[in-house]
């Protein structure tokens, strides 16, 4: 009796490797590709939320309990922002003075420091740094309740506001008085227009160089601080 040999057939077929020009390798590979870069987009697109999270979770935690905020009382939380790191930098400065010191000392955290408030105040002086709208009085409202879950973001009116684009506001008359008007997001759009994606100062800008040098409000935490230990 002879053997059946269709499957040992089966099994070399499934031994054939593909030529590396063929249009199944191709293919193949084009799909690697393509779920690779998938992949890496996903990835920014969550760092860069998770950072911008974090920024708006240092306003939520600064804002004056009032009910509605005006366009000089924003500039005030913007310049506050803007010199958050102030303290730190100080002791970073005194730790250096100690005993003169030769090297620096958190000369890596005074760096990154250095330049994200350079990146902030050129933002703020220019296309303006991305905020919830809290001109709008509902924005306002919804932003003060906002318990800082990042899935949440979507839910606000994102904008960039900048020092002369606040020097020069003009609230909207009636603002707040009747439902059926427009927010105040409605009303400026074409002065300052919505922030969407991802879009930043700089287009070039790839997301993944920003949290080499952005620093989170995770950093701010006193935790993070340089001791004084004297040594």
């Amino acid at each position: 009796m002879g053997k059946n040999k269709f499957p040992k057939k089966a099994e070399n077929r499934a031994l054939t490797i593909s030529h590396p020009n063929s249009r199944k390798a191709k293919a193949l590979t084009k799909q690697i590709i393509k779920t690779s870069t998938r992949q890496k987009t996903k990835m920014q697109y969550a760092i860069k939320r998770n950072l911008f999270g974090e920024k708006l979770i240092w306003f939520h935690d600064n804002i004056e309990p009032v009910e509605e905020y005006t366009a000089a009382m924003l500039d005030e939380l913007f310049q506050k922002y803007l010199s958050r790191f102030d303290d730190e930098l100080e002791q970073i400065s005194i730790k250096h003075s100690i005993g003169q010191r030769k090297n620096r000392q958190h000369a890596s955290r005074e760096d990154v420091i250095k330049m994200t408030i350079k990146r902030d105040v050129e933002e703020y002086n220019t296309c303006g740094i991305e905020m919830v709208d809290i001109l709008n009085n509902k924005q306002l409202k919804m932003f003060k309740e906002w318990d800082g879950e990042m899935g949440f973001l979507n839910q606000f009116n994102i904008r960039r506001f900048s020092k002369s684009f606040l020097a020069n506001y003009k609230p909207p008359h009636g603002k707040g008085t009747n439902k059926n008007s427009k927010s105040t997001s409605e009303c400026h759009d074409e002065e300052m227009p919505v922030v969407e994606g991802d879009q930043e100062c700089e287009p070039d800008e790839k997301p993944e160089e920003i949290s080499e040098f952005v620093v989170g409000a995770s950093d701010i935490h006193p935790t993070a601080e340089v001791e004084m230990d004297g040594t």
